[in-house]
C-alpha cells in the first residue's frame, strides 16, 4: 500500500487523473484503474495518465482508459503538457512520447496548448456518410443531421462493437455548421459511453470534413465540453501533414489516496 498524489485535470470536458511517475514506482491494475475512474465509488475520470521518464525527450505519456486499456489520447496530451509545466519538467515547450510515437507541444500565450499529431495517410470510406481514419487511435466518423438529439450511445455502441472493427473503435457523429465550423459528439472505446470531447476524435472529424467539403485549415470544432482548433496541410496524394490541435487544459484539484 502507498499514498498516491493525484492531480485531476479537465481538457475541453475530458477529465483525467494524472500521476507523477518519474520514479517508476506506480503500476495500477485494470481493476484499480477502473475503481479510481468510477464516478460513484472512485474519484471519477475518463482515464488515468502517468508521466514517466523517457530518454531523449522530456517525458513519456502513458494513458489508460477508464477500463484499464491503453491507447493514445489527444486531450490527455494537453493535460500532461500542463502537468509537466506544473512539475517544472518543462517551461513552455515539450517533446514527449505517447502510445503512437513522438509529439511536440507548446503552451501558448493565451494558455491554450498546441500539440502535434502524426501524419494521416488515408481516409477509408465505410458508406455514403461513414468513414474510418486513424489519428493516433481508431475513429469512425459519421455525418448526421440533428446532432443534438442523435442517439450517440446507442449508435456508437453498434459501431464500436461492429464486426468491421475487430479491435473496436471510437465512434464520432459530425454535423456541419455555418462558417466552416463543425460540431461533433463521441462514443469512446475504453470509456464505453459518450464523453464530452476527444482531441484525436476532433482531429479525425476535422480531416474527414475537410476532405468531404473541401474546407481549409484551420477548422474550429465544437464539442459538448468546449472548442478545439485543428490545423493541417493537405498533400496532393490525399494525405494530411503538419497536423496540430489546439485547446485548453485545466488543473481542477489535487488529492492523495492510499492504493
Amino acid at each position: 500500500m502507498s499514498i498516491v498524489h493525484f492531480y485531476k485535470y479537465q481538457a475541453a470536458g475530458n477529465d483525467f487523473l494524472l500521476v507523477d511517475n518519474r520514479s517508476g514506482e506506480y503500476a495500477f491494475s485494470s481493476e484499480e484503474i477502473a475503481g479510481l475512474c468510477h464516478r460513484r465509488f472512485g474519484i471519477g475520470a475518463d482515464g488515468i495518465i502517468f508521466l514517466n521518464q523517457e530518454p531523449g525527450v522530456d517525458f513519456r505519456m502513458v494513458y489508460h482508459n477508464a477500463d484499464g486499456s491503453t491507447s493514445f489520447c489527444g486531450n490527455g496530451c494537453r493535460a500532461i503538457v500542463h502537468f509537466a509545466q506544473v512539475l517544472n519538467v518543462i517551461d513552455r515547450t515539450a517533446v514527449f512520447m505517447a502510445h503512437d510515437g513522438r509529439h511536440e507541444a507548446q503552451i501558448l500565450d493565451d494558455g491554450n496548448i498546441r500539440v502535434s499529431l502524426n501524419d494521416v495517410r488515408t481516409i477509408e470510406p465505410k458508406g455514403p456518410d461513414d468513414f474510418y481514419i486513424n489519428t493516433g487511435t481508431d475513429h469512425h466518423v459519421r455525418f448526421v443531421e440533428g446532432l443534438d438529439n442523435y442517439p450517440v450511445v446507442e449508435e456508437g455502441r453498434k459501431i464500436r462493437y461492429s464486426s468491421s472493427y475487430p479491435r473496436g473503435t471510437n465512434a464520432n457523429f459530425v454535423e456541419r455548421q455555418a462558417g466552416g465550423q463543425i460540431a461533433f459528439r463521441i462514443y469512446e472505446r475504453g470509456v464505453e459511453d459518450e464523453t464530452l470531447s476527444s482531441g484525436s476524435g476532433a482531429t479525425a472529424c476535422a480531416l474527414v470534413a475537410a476532405r468531404r467539403y473541401d474546407l481549409p485549415s484551420p477548422i474550429l470544432i465544437k464539442a459538448r465540453g468546449g472548442y478545439l482548433l485543428v490545423e493541417f496541410q493537405s498533400k496532393p496524394d490525399g494525405a494530411f501533414t503538419n497536423l496540430f490541435f489546439i485547446g485548453p487544459a485545466q488543473l481542477v484539484f489535487e488529492t492523495r489516496l492510499e492504493i
